[in-house]
Parts: structure tokens; sequence; C-alpha cells
């Protein structure tokens, strides 16, 4: 790489692609964009040079695939601004991003509509076992015997773990449909909760009550494994959980064993604990499990949101300007704007 060139580095993969085009109109005559397929999983510490070599003298990454850490951090001396393509923010090392002078930022609200509507998918997917039936017409040529017996969404009482923009929109389409909702998330008060037609809860109640439990908390230290074996020990038997947050947030081995024994009726995970999954994760044996690929945000509509998101806090810091979605305050003395 030519490090006297500034440019704008765009880590997507063909599985992680990145709406390009608000990038390339936005940077011209300021920076060149050139997209770098870092793998999404931690680099080892073998494979921190290669990446830093790709990434030397970028001046800005929106982050779609891969891990930024500090061991990556410490050779990318003219980075201003990471921006993570979504929400979630956990794949930087944002105290390290801080120290060092880097903006984060996210695009908060951006894929709320695609999260919200594949969470509705995968919960009538449960409820009504649409996957099983589809698999055995179509495998066993069956008819009658692929007529499962499923159950309503309405009247039941769905549980929220989080009611951020992506919870608080699934709460509105599933209050069309009938649900009773009720929601645990500390971050909020427990009257705007109550403003938005929806029950506060606290944890353990939340895991009595839930018909289906729906997860829509960031992944951080309180958050960690908080559907455990504990809180599954609360649940109904018939309770089906939804994850399309962030696969940290389960005990994989507790959920397994869950529904192993038949201590809940099902789940549907579209993130887990690691990905690309572990092919030994006790969860691709358990019964009455979905697993779709981190698909959530997969829309045209949202990846061309989140880009232009993205895009607009990475220019504006490139000309020495504050972004609007920053997650942390960087410890810059005097920032500058790019100059190319």
């Amino acid at each position: 790489m030519n490090n006297r060139i500034p440019w704008i580095a765009l880590t997507a993969t063909e599985e992680l692609p990145i709406f390009r085009e608000p990038m390339d109109v936005a940077a011209k005559g300021l920076a060149e964009v050139k997209e770098i397929p870092m793998p999404y999983k931690p680099l080892t510490d073998s494979e921190i040079g290669y990446w830093s070599n790709q990434l030397a003298g970028a001046a800005a990454i929106l982050l779609r695939s891969g891990y930024i850490t500090e061991a990556l951090l410490h050779n990318l001396k003219d980075l201003k601004i990471v921006a993570v393509h979504g929400s979630g923010v956990d794949p930087v090392d944002v105290d390290a991003c801080t120290g060092r002078g880097i903006y984060v930022t996210n695009t908060p609200g951006a894929n709320a509509d695609a999260v919200a509507e594949i969470t509705l998918g995968l919960m009538l997917s449960l409820a009504r076992n649409i996957p099983s039936a589809v698999e055995k017409v179509k495998s066993d040529l069956a008819w009658d015997d692929a007529r499962y017996l499923g159950t309503e969404l309405k009247n039941k009482t769905l549980g929220l773990l989080g009611l951020g923009q992506i919870g608080g929109r699934v709460s509105k389409i599933a209050i069309a449909f009938g649900m009773n909702i009720i929601a645990h998330d500390p971050a909020m008060p427990s009257t705007e909760i109550q403003k938005r037609g929806v029950k506060p809860v606290s944890l353990s109640d939340l895991a009595k009550y839930s018909d289906f439990l729906s997860l829509h908390a960031p992944a951080t230290d309180a958050t960690n494994k908080i559907i455990n074996r504990r809180f599954i020990s609360l649940m109904k038997q018939s309770s089906l959980i939804i994850n399309c947050a962030r696969g940290s947030l389960i005990d994989e081995h507790a959920l397994a064993d869950a529904l192993i024994s038949k201590k809940i009726s099902g789940a549907a995970l579209d993130v887990l604990d690691g990905e690309p999954p572990d092919p030994k994760s006790p969860l691709f044996h358990a019964p009455n499990v979905l697993v779709t690929p981190h698909m959530a945000g997969s829309t045209a509509e949202c990846l061309k949101t989140i880009a232009n998101t993205a895009t607009q806090d990475i220019i504006r810091v490139l000309k020495g300007q504050q972004p609007q979605n920053a997650v942390n305050t960087p410890i810059v003395k005097s920032p500058k704007s790019l100059k190319v």
C-alpha cells in the first residue's frame, strides 16, 4: 500500500458485502476507497502482521467483517475513525481506539426494520413448525404427516430483553398480532417502557411469563450469558427463544440441554457465540432449534441505509468535524481535516 495516499478501507467479504456507492461518491476527491476482505473472526497473533500491512495508512475503516483489536491498532498510525457497519460495536476495542484518538461510530436504528421483521419471521416459523413442514413435504413427499399442530401468536406474551430501536420495532409489530408485551431493559426508565404500551418487568419475571422470548440487548459484560441455566429454569416448558442480537447473550450448553430435556420447546438463533460457529456446538444436535447465518440485517434496503449513515460519519471526521454517531470520546488534541 502507498501510505502517502489517504484512503478508506471497507472491510467486506463476498458473504458480508457493503453497498459502497455512497462511499465512492462522498470520498471522490478526498480519499481512495479500497475493499479489504478481513475474515469475520478474531485474528491470531500470526495473522496480525499481515492484516496490519493490509490496513496500513488507512485514515478510516468501515467495518463489516473483522475485529479491530489493540494489537492490530498498534501499526495503524493514520487511522482516525472506525465506523461499524451496524449497531453492535463489540468487534472493536473501543477503549484502545479512544486512547489512540480514534473515533468509533455505529449506525443505530439503521437495521431496525430488517432485524425486527426477521425476528417475527423466526417467531412464526417456530410457532407453526414451518421449516419442518417444508422439509417433510419436499424430502418425504409427505402431506398429511407434515401438517404439524402449531400455536398462534394472538394473546401470547412476548418478552423482550432490550427495548431499544429494534426491540421497540418488534413490540409494535407484535402488538398488531394481538400479543401482550413485557420487557426488561435496565437502560430505559419504567415510565418510558409503559409509554410504548409495554409492561416493564424484572429479569426473573421476564423468564417466568414469556411465551416467546426475543433478545435485543447489546453484548456487554453485564449481558454475557444472561440467558443461562438459572434463567432457563424459570421459563415455561412451552417457551420459545429467538435471538437476533448477539450470540454471547446465551449459554449455548445450557440452551442445548434445555432443548434436549424438553425444559423449553424451541429456539431460533440468527447469531451464535462464535462465528463462523463451531460445528461441534451442542446446539446442532439439539431438537427444535433453527439456525440462520447472521442474516437479520441482510436486506438491500438495510445495506443502503447503513452504508449512507456510516459514510456520512467517516466523511465528517476526515473533514475535521464531529461524527453524529460516536460511541466514544477519543483523546484528540487538535483534530485536523484530511487533505489530499
